[in-house]
């Protein structure tokens, strides 16, 4: 459960219906999507309580890749959760502490058509390569 503020749970329950915390089966029933929480002010710590599952978040409330930064509580991997490829991820611009975050890894990004080409495009040094799991 996710505590609430009072204008928080005025916008999500209306006036005469505020509650002080929203619970995953709030989210279900009012057919929330994570767009509208954020909207709200609510934020991923306070988020993944209410529901730890990041594949839940996708399934019932619409998080898609423009959320992976605000997932990073979750863990939330682009490519298993987010439906991500390369491309995507070169695109997002990560650092390797966010892709260490989203449990990204090396073995992952080859599995996910990196090549000796594609690799440079990351920009990271050597230490960051290993971090990765570059042997």
């Amino acid at each position: 459960m996710a505590q609430l503020t009072p204008r928080q749970s005025t916008q999500i329950f209306g006036w005469f219906n505020p509650r002080p915390v929203l619970q995953w089966s709030d989210v279900i029933r009012l057919g929330l999507t994570l767009d509208k929480l954020i909207g709200y002010g609510l934020c991923g710590p306070d988020l993944v309580i209410v529901q730890p599952d990041p594949a839940k978040w996708v399934e019932r409330a619409g998080a898609c890749l423009k959320h992976a930064r605000f997932m990073l509580p979750w863990g939330a991997n682009p490519f298993r959760h987010l439906g991500a490829d390369l491309a995507d991820v070169i695109g997002m611009g990560l650092s390797v502490t966010e892709m260490v975050r989203m449990d990204i890894d090396y073995a992952q990004l080859q599995e996910n058509g990196m090549t000796d080409r594609t690799e440079g495009m990351f920009k990271f040094d050597e230490v960051d390569w290993m971090i990765l799991g570059k042997m």
